[in-house]
């Protein structure tokens, strides 16, 4: 199989971080902000999750976790080397598990659907996408060669 060289999976890494970054920080301005985010879309999906139980972890809205993962992909996104490889693997699989329970809270519990929420959670797999192949194509390389055919 023929990975995309390392680079190109960096720089897909770092542009689908930087939306995340994007969404996940609106979310938290509206919410700091009294409100809910808007759903473009129409309805009142976003509102209804925004002010649910589940929108807050310990007093703080979890889209500042969504944020800091978010930023620590970004900076794996600067690095080709080992660590940035299992780290930014390691961050992307707990963040798409937990994007994955959170889909599942808003669909059975909350029963409403912010879009944004769900736009995160389809860019957090996405990045655990990007960086699984990044983890399977380059692991063990140095300088981001491509990996010898067996």
């Amino acid at each position: 199989m023929k990975f995309p060289s390392e680079a190109t999976l960096r720089r897909a890494i770092a542009f689908v971080a930087a939306l995340g970054i994007g969404v996940a920080t609106y979310i938290a301005i509206a919410d700091s902000g009294g409100g809910a985010p808007t759903c473009l879309a129409g309805g009142s999906g976003c509102e209804t999750v925004a002010n649910s139980s589940y929108s807050h972890i310990a007093g703080v809205n979890i889209a500042v976790f969504g944020i800091v993962g978010y930023v620590l992909l970004l900076g794996t996104a600067f690095f080709a080397n080992d660590l940035a490889r299992f780290g930014g693997f390691a961050i992307s699989l707990g963040g798409f598990g937990f994007s994955v329970y959170l889909t599942y809270l808003e669909l059975f519990k909350i029963e409403a659907i912010c879009q944004w929420c769900v736009s995160s959670a389809v860019l957090m797999t996405i990045l655990f996408l990007l960086n699984a192949t990044r983890l399977i194509g380059y692991a063990g390389t140095d300088n981001a060669a491509v990996p010898q055919k067996s």
